[in-house]
Parts: C-alpha cells; sequence; structure tokens
C-alpha cells in the first residue's frame, strides 16, 4: 500500500480487519472519518422527524418503527456520502495535492488511480440504487436530484466564492427523500400528469406543507453554510495559496463570525416559520427551535478560526450538537402529539 509522509493507516474501527487492499476505498468513502457521516445524516433524521409530524399526521408509527427507518437511512446515507466524497476527491486531487490536510488522501498520495476512483463512484451508486429501489421510485428521483447538486459541488470552488450554498442545496434536500419514503413528498404534484405545468407549481406554491418544507430546507441550508465555512478555515492558508474559493476565503477570518450570527438568525427564523405553517407546537418551538438558537451562537462564540482543531471540532460534535438539538424538537412534537402530554 503507497505511503507518504504524515500518512498512517487508520487503525480503529473496521480498518482493524479490512484487508490492506481495501483501506484506500474505507478511506474515499470518509469511513474513518464519522464527523462527515453526521453532517449527512442530522438532515435525514430531521427530514424523518418532520415528515411523520406533517399531515396527515403518521399515529400508526411506533419506536420500532421509527428505528428501522433511521437504520435504513443512515445505510443510505454511508453510501450517498461515499458517493459524494469519492467524486469530489476525484475532481479536487490536483487541489489536494496543495494542502497539508488532504495530500494524504487516497487519489492524492498515489494509493487509487482516477480511473478506479470513477470505476468506485460507479460501483457505489449502483449500490445506492438497490438500497434505495425498495422505497419507491420518486425516492430515487430525489436521490438523483440530491446527487446532481452534490456532484456539482466541487466545480463551484474553481469559479465562486459560495460553494457552501450549493452544498447546502444538497445536504438539506434529504427532507424531500425523506419525505418521499414515508409517502408525503410535498413536491410531489410536480410530477402529477392530470395537471399542466402552471397547475402543478400552483399546488405546491400555494401548499402550507410545502411552504413548509421549503423553510425547514432554507433553514438547513443555512445550517451547512455556517458549519462548512468554519470547516473551510482549516485550510484557509493553503486554499489562498492554491486559489481555492469558498466563503471562508472570501470573508476572512475578521469577517466570518459577524456573518454567521447574521445567517444564525435568519436560520432560526426559517425553523420558526417552518413550525407555524406546519401547525407544530411548544415541543418543537422550545427544543428544535430555542435549542438551535442557542447552541449554534454558542458554537460561533467559542470556535477558534485559527485553530484547526477548533474549526474540526465545530463542524463535528459542535455542529452536532445543533443537529441533535432540531431532531429531539421533531420527535419530542411527535410524541406528544401521539400520547397527548
Amino acid at each position: 500500500m503507497s505511503t507518504v509522509k504524515g500518512y498512517s493507516k487508520p487503525s480503529h474501527g473496521l480498518f482493524r480487519f479490512i484487508p490492506d487492499a481495501w483501506v484506500p476505498y474505507a478511506e474515499l468513502m470518509r469511513l474513518d472519518r464519522q464527523s462527515g457521516f453526521w453532517a449527512f445524516y442530522w438532515h435525514y433524521l430531521i427530514g424523518l422527524g418532520f415528515a411523520i409530524n406533517i399531515a396527515p399526521f403518521s399515529g400508526d408509527i411506533d419506536l420500532r418503527t421509527l428505528a428501522v427507518l433511521a437504520g435504513y437511512l443512515g445505510l443510505w446515507t454511508t453510501v450517498f456520502r461515499g458517493i459524494t466524497c469519492t467524486w469530489n476527491d476525484n475532481l479536487d486531487q490536483d487541489f489536494d495535492r496543495q494542502v497539508a490536510r488532504c495530500r494524504v488522501r487516497p487519489i492524492p498520495r498515489g494509493a487509487v488511480t482516477t480511473s478506479q476512483a470513477h470505476f468506485f463512484t460507479a460501483a457505489q451508486i449502483a449500490a445506492g440504487a438497490c438500497i434505495l429501489y425498495p422505497s419507491g421510485n420518486l425516492t430515487l428521483v430525489h436521490a438523483g436530484v440530491d446527487s446532481v447538486f452534490l456532484f456539482v459541488y466541487p466545480l463551484l470552488k474553481r469559479c465562486t466564492d459560495f460553494p457552501q450554498v450549493e452544498l447546502g442545496f444538497g445536504l438539506s434536500y434529504a427532507i424531500f427523500l425523506v419525505t418521499a419514503m414515508v409517502g408525503k413528498d410535498p413536491l410531489a404534484p410536480l410530477l402529477d400528469p392530470s395537471l399542466n405545468l402552471a397547475g402543478r407549481v400552483a399546488k405546491v406554491v400555494e401548499s402550507p406543507t410545502a411552504q413548509s418544507a421549503a423553510c425547514l430546507y432554507a433553514a438547513g441550508i443555512v445550517w451547512c453554510v455556517i458549519f462548512d465555512t468554519i470547516y473551510a478555515h482549516q485550510d484557509y492558508v493553503d486554499d489562498l495559496k492554491a486559489g481555492v474559493k469558498g466563503l471562508a476565503v472570501r470573508l476572512g477570518r475578521k469577517g466570518t463570525k459577524p456573518a454567521l450570527y447574521v445567517m444564525t438568525a435568519v436560520q432560526v427564523c426559517c425553523l420558526v416559520l417552518a413550525g407555524r405553517l406546519a401547525g407544530f407546537s411548544k415541543p418543537y418551538f422550545a427544543v428544535s427551535c430555542g435549542g438551535d438558537a442557542l447552541l449554534l451562537t454558542w458554537m460561533i462564540w467559542v470556535v477558534n478560526l485559527e485553530d484547526g482543531a477548533s474549526c474540526a471540532w465545530a463542524f463535528g460534535r459542535g455542529s452536532g450538537y445543533v443537529g441533535a438539538s432540531v431532531s429531539a424538537g421533531l420527535f419530542a412534537e411527535f410524541w406528544s402529539r401521539k400520547y397527548g402530554f
């Protein structure tokens, strides 16, 4: 197995058991780095919490069913994240060789060729399609749309200062995939053959559920912009040298935190509006909205943008607190309505 200065084979989890030849591919899927998994997965849990609460209320779903759905989404998240990370690494390999944190990734260090990585991407796409196939064609359509968003993301680093926004479009889109999975897709009228295009669009735009989903989607986009901008500060100096664009470079170390506080206010407003449009009650507003506001503000306050470890903490555990709060509020809303608490 190829090695370069600064690289050491991961020795935790499944890396203790898999053959050395498989290690680079597991690294391409980021199986050695769980923070990114949660960056994807929180959006699916939030989507699940939202889907079971919107009309018609899913009062027949019990804890076991929720656990199965959460596990199913976790499997899909693992594969989907692997697809997007492999694609990203292949396209970014020239940039990665210029960034200290990234030059030990499998493709820049020579452990996987460009062709092998493309083949591995295709194999993961096939596996992902098999995983989602039982959920129906509409779910597959949403997965395809989501893939386009995330496949475009690495290209934007070359031509715009706002790639984090497009990344948010992809990560937060999970709510539409999950609502489709449980049969409550607010965008389903767009595919209704009995209506013309204007009628389809009007039916979606006029729907309070679709409006609520749009607000939740927007909140997820802004949240993603916040944590990914902080994450990008790990490579701030190297990105300046390599010519990589992004909000971290655009805002600079002095301008980032003020901008993120403004984004936090916008994100909380989107969450509140989503809850009002959906008819949610106190558990959601207290835990999801209130908890999000406090935790996100605190995370921005304490992170040190000049310390890579601090930025990594904010991206991982710090942002995880926010995702857990929003998810918990939605599930608390569900249980309170189901059991009349």
